[in-house]
């Protein structure tokens, strides 16, 4: 059911395979291909060009560089014809010769990279408009060689704007995304959008991301495995309430926090949970700051916890601003089989808790963790330290937890990535920095807690909700540029009723 308004993100071996069977099945020659590849390219940054750019092109001896070489060609048949090619010194494949034979009989300027340039690379680099990298595409499999590094740094210098074709080079499904890489203002990727361009801390090396196509026949697209999705909806679907709901029927939910240390976290959440349509909240804080929340937060029911049986809710939220020492609370939590929000403090008491060996069963359970949080529940679970460094590990990182756990994992960055057990991984790409905030998450872990009272699909509300969150934080940025996360609240209750439409 999540496929509608999902793309394919695709590993680097099915877009080799899709390559192959172009050729293969459809009979398109390779340099077919690498010529409809340049065209593309050529044609989706067009747009952005002026009459006296300078165009300086970094092509390496593969298809990248090949594509490369064909939209420089189709640069200057448009009159952009202030350029430079700057080769690395291999031989590369027929179609790649056959595209530089070509730029030779057009006599374009040209310099072979070796280090020994280095000067004169640099000059030519801050002195373009535009640098256009095709040095290496998707099958790179380790760190950037000492040689072609050079290269990119000096790349990646450059005032010059950047363009990548397919990926930026030194990205990689296999590549520490700490590795060197091109750092582009775009990428024109190839047919599929790639799996190493959404790892939380590669995808802005992407810039603006273009798909397009060269000639991949659509029945061979259509049969290529997606190794995750990507959601390209922006807009969430809630559904309108019933005339005859009321507070009873519109969920309620049970909030843990408000340790004395940390008044704010609890109130944000417990407050969006309202605005994400939940018809009653209650509020579990400790004894010393029952006073502040029940004058803070009227709209609360405001209770101390201290081991009393609990009464049945909808929807649990434990978690934001806890502190440390809450281990019984939580699987006493756990125990009741109640939906559970769990975020912040609570995720690192459940690390610490699985750790130890507890085994602590529960119900329909959603985690909320930031990375950091994110690298204490691999660490719990005995995942190698480096489980995270890579593109295909990060990613199978996310399910091996999903699954061990038994949860739905909302991974919060610059991306939001939704793991769930037998379900492929959901990123969300908001791209709103006026959403990092403190309180963000807080307020992230309310809208997910108000829609898991309603709804009974963890996925669905994870999903929904961090849409309702980012819209929020659309509209609060249009409204007032920046803000804080008591600001955001105001704009949670408008998201939800765009998600009603």
């Amino acid at each position: 059911m999540y496929s509608i308004c999902m793309k394919k993100l695709a590993l680097a071996k099915t877009v080799a395979d899709l390559d192959a069977q172009a050729q293969q099945k459809a009979c398109l020659p390779p340099l077919v291909l690498m010529e409809s590849a340049g065209l593309q390219l050529f044609e989706a940054w067009k747009p952005q060009l002026s009459p006296h750019d300078r165009l300086v092109f970094l092509c390496g001896s593969g298809n990248n560089g090949g594509d490369a070489l064909v939209a420089a060609r189709y640069a200057y048949n448009a009159g952009y014809t202030d350029i430079l090619l700057i080769l690395l010194p291999k031989e590369g494949s027929v179609s790649y010769q056959k595209q530089r034979e070509i730029t030779q009989a057009y006599g374009f300027e040209t310099l072979l990279w070796d280090s020994s340039q280095t000067e004169r690379v640099q000059k030519a680099l801050d002195a373009a408009t535009w640098i256009v990298d095709g040095l290496f595409g998707t099958g790179l499999s380790g760190a950037l060689g000492t040689d072609v590094s050079l290269l990119v740094e000096l790349a990646n210098k450059s005032p010059a704007k950047k363009l990548s074709v397919d990926i930026p080079s030194g990205l990689g499904d296999e590549v520490p995304v700490s590795s060197l890489h091109i750092q582009a203002d775009q990428t024109v990727t190839m047919g599929l959008d790639k799996l190493a361009m959404f790892h939380p801390l590669s995808r802005a090396a992407c810039g603006i991301i273009i798909t397009v196509n060269p000639s991949f026949p659509p029945f061979l697209m259509e049969r290529q495995p997606a190794a995750a999705l990507l959601c390209e909806r922006n807009r969430a679907r809630i559904g309108v309430l019933s005339s005859h709901e009321y507070k009873n029927s519109r969920g309620h939910v049970a909030v843990f926090s408000l340790s004395e240390q940390y008044t704010g976290a609890a109130r944000l959440a417990a407050r969006a949970s309202f605005f994400a349509r939940a018809g009653l909240v209650t509020l579990y804080c400790d004894r010393e700051v029952l006073p502040i929340a029940a004058s803070e937060a009227p709209s609360l029911m405001v209770k101390v916890y201290e081991g009393q049986a609990l009464p049945t809710y909808d929807a649990h939220l434990a978690g934001p601003g806890w502190g440390s020492g809450r281990e019984a609370l939580l699987k006493t939590l756990m125990e009741t089989g109640t939906p559970m929000v769990l975020d912040a403090d609570g995720i690192r008491c459940y690390a610490q808790m699985i750790k130890q060996g507890v085994v602590l069963d529960h119900g329909p359970l959603i985690l909320t963790p930031h990375l950091g949080e994110l690298r204490a529940l691999c660490d719990a679970c005995s995942l190698p330290f480096d489980a995270l460094d890579t593109p295909s590990s990060f990613f199978t990182t996310l399910e091996q937890l999903s699954l061990r756990l038994h949860a739905t994992l909302v991974v919060k960055s610059s991306l939001v990535h939704i793991a769930a057990e037998g379900e492929k991984i959901i990123v969300l790409e908001g791209l709103n920095p006026s959403l990092g905030v403190g309180g963000s998450g807080d307020v992230l872990s309310g809208i997910i807690a108000a829609l898991l009272a309603k709804f009974s699909d963890p996925v669905a509300c994870a999903l929904e909700g961090t849409l309702i969150h980012q819209a929020a934080g659309r509209l609060a940025h249009q409204s007032r540029c920046y803000y804080d996360s008591e600001t955001l609240l105001s704009f949670v209750g408008k998201a939800v009723g765009e998600a009603e439409a």
